[in-house]
């Protein structure tokens, strides 16, 4: 375990309690790399401070990651690696019949999907196949990438009907104020042309 001197804690705190302010998520990546989630501004506020104190932020995320004291209550019991990184070694059970429901929940999203975005017949077979045929393992992450895919796809169909609905609605209210069509206009022209003084 990394000693820290108390000015270095002193500096990772308030480095924190900062990043905290504004909205910033310290995390460590690859063991030796500091990562920044938030807003890109303050970000770009926080990024001097990171970088002159680095070692200390990365001793202190390590600690906290294998500190069970500091891990979220879904990781209570993980394993901490030497980089910093909590890992379940098991997962919850899961009987037959739960699998049997979320392979054909799972399809389901899938074929919605291929509806929504206009796919060829072969690319949603071969798309369900390999849903079908993977490993248990990608079941949960498959569900949740279908599921964000397929909401983005129902989001972008019902602004495409608002915009459509929108557009007609224009139409129709400039045939409303008298505004006249093609034949109207023709039709207007021909009845000047034959009508004369007498």
């Amino acid at each position: 375990m990394t000693v820290r001197t108390s000015e270095a804690t002193s500096n990772v705190a308030q480095i924190l309690s900062k990043a905290e302010s504004l909205g910033v998520r310290l995390s460590l990546l690859d063991s030796d790399r500091v990562h920044m989630a938030g807003p890109k501004e303050a970000r770009d506020a926080l990024r001097g401070d990171v970088i002159a104190h680095k070692p200390e932020i990365i001793a202190y995320l390590r600690e906290t990651a294998n500190d069970p004291a500091h891990a979220s209550d879904d990781c209570t019991g993980a394993l901490g690696s030497d980089d910093g990184a909590l890992c379940l070694p098991w997962g919850p059970r899961i009987d037959t019949e739960s699998v049997n429901q979320m392979r054909a929940e799972l399809v389901g999203m899938i074929e919605t999907l291929a509806d929504l975005e206009g796919w060829p017949h072969d690319l949603l077979n071969d798309v369900v196949t390999r849903a079908m045929r993977g490993p248990l393992a990608d079941l949960l992450p498959n569900l949740h990438h279908f599921r964000e895919r397929l909401d983005t796809a129902r989001t972008e169909a019902q602004a495409r009907e608002a915009t459509a609905a929108r557009s007609w609605r224009a139409n129709e209210a400039l045939e409303n104020r008298g505004y006249p069509d093609g034949n109207a206009t023709a039709n207007g022209k021909k009845r000047g042309q034959t009508g004369g003084t007498r």
